[in-house]
């Protein structure tokens, strides 16, 4: 049986995009000579290309690799969409939400990952760009200042979604990272737990979780519960426990990592079956996968409305009606792990 708790939801127009001519104007160099910095760098004098790439860079111009294929004007019917990695079903709701609503319009979704890496990012950005996307639908916010200038000065929508940045570039829809770590840790310490771990990478969205459950904690009165980093490929049941002793509640990132702590758990016989046991160490996951709904002791979660932020997104790109900055909330929902 599954209790929820409901956390209630808590503009700015693109620039226009710069032109081949204002970089040649900004160097201090024909276009034609910009044209060869993109296309035959190797024919361009080293300074020239210098003064020319940080014109580029300053103005946060992307070549248009569809020139030759595109009429002037004419629509590519295509968005660009950037999540942190594919390996975790946590994001595909997203991808089907904002998918079932652009494609029945004749829009095609381009699909690129980050791995979480600031320098990836930016290189599928100005790839994405290149192929002049008509809005750009990213999990998070820019992870650098290169790639938020360059979202800037792309002259479409952007849409940031999975956070609730106080200055975003265009348009949000999400939820408030650091309220859900709050719920969690307000819930844990109505229950009476005492030593709490966070379980977890060092993402944004993961620190934001970390920071709310940590602050909630400490306000309680509580110890500072304790952080442990994984990487973002690994499974919590890589946990050892003696890295938490005496620790009897886990907020852990994502459902993934919860369901992988349980597995440590029950290998150390600290799990129970059963809606009326008491668990020695409650477990608290974020994603409500459906994994998490079918081993036993079932989780508990923070549900996130992942197809809601897609389908969210797609109309904040669709149209410019409306509130820019949408917050879909989440929802706590009590099972038997907690």
């Amino acid at each position: 049986m599954s209790t929820v708790e409901t956390a209630a939801p808590h503009s700015v127009e693109p620039h226009s995009a710069p032109t081949l001519s204002a970089v040649a104007k900004l160097a201090g160099v024909s276009s034609i000579t910009v044209s060869r910095v993109v296309r035959l760098p190797n024919l361009v004098a080293p300074e020239t290309r210098t003064r020319v790439e940080a014109a580029m860079r300053e103005l946060g111009y992307v070549p248009n690799q569809l020139a030759g294929a595109l009429a002037s004007g004419a629509r590519t019917r295509s968005v660009g969409v950037l999540v942190p990695t594919i390996a975790n079903s946590i994001f595909a709701d997203t991808v089907q939400g904002l998918s079932d609503e652009l494609e029945p319009l004749g829009y095609t979704v381009l699909l690129a990952q980050t791995h979480y890496e600031p320098m990836r990012e930016n290189r599928v950005l100005a790839a994405l760009l290149s192929r002049r996307p008509e809005a750009i639908i990213m999990v998070g916010s820019p992870a650098t200042e290169d790639g938020a200038h360059l979202l800037r000065r792309a002259g479409i929508p952007i849409v940031e979604t999975w956070e609730m940045p106080e200055a975003p570039i265009d348009a949000v829809a999400g939820f408030d990272n650091y309220e859900a770590g709050c719920t969690v840790a307000r819930y844990l310490v109505a229950q009476g737990r005492q030593s709490l771990a966070f379980i977890g990478g060092d993402d944004p969205r993961a620190t934001q979780r970390w920071n709310g459950f940590s602050d909630t904690a400490r306000q309680a009165g509580l110890q500072p519960p304790r952080r442990l980093f994984l990487d973002r490929h690994a499974s919590g049941s890589l946990v050892a426990l003696p890295d938490l002793p005496g620790v009897d509640a886990v907020f852990a990132a994502n459902d993934a990592l919860a369901i992988g702590f349980m597995s440590a758990l029950r290998g150390a016989g600290l799990l129970r079956n059963g809606p009326a046991s008491v668990q020695p160490v409650a477990v608290i996951g974020l994603g409500d996968l459906e994994m998490g709904r079918l081993i036993a002791p079932s989780l508990s979660t923070l549900r996130v409305h992942g197809d809601a932020i897609g389908r969210t997104a797609a109309k904040l790109m669709l149209t410019r009606d409306g509130p820019r900055h949408v917050d879909l909330g989440f929802e706590l929902v009590l099972r038997d792990s907690g």
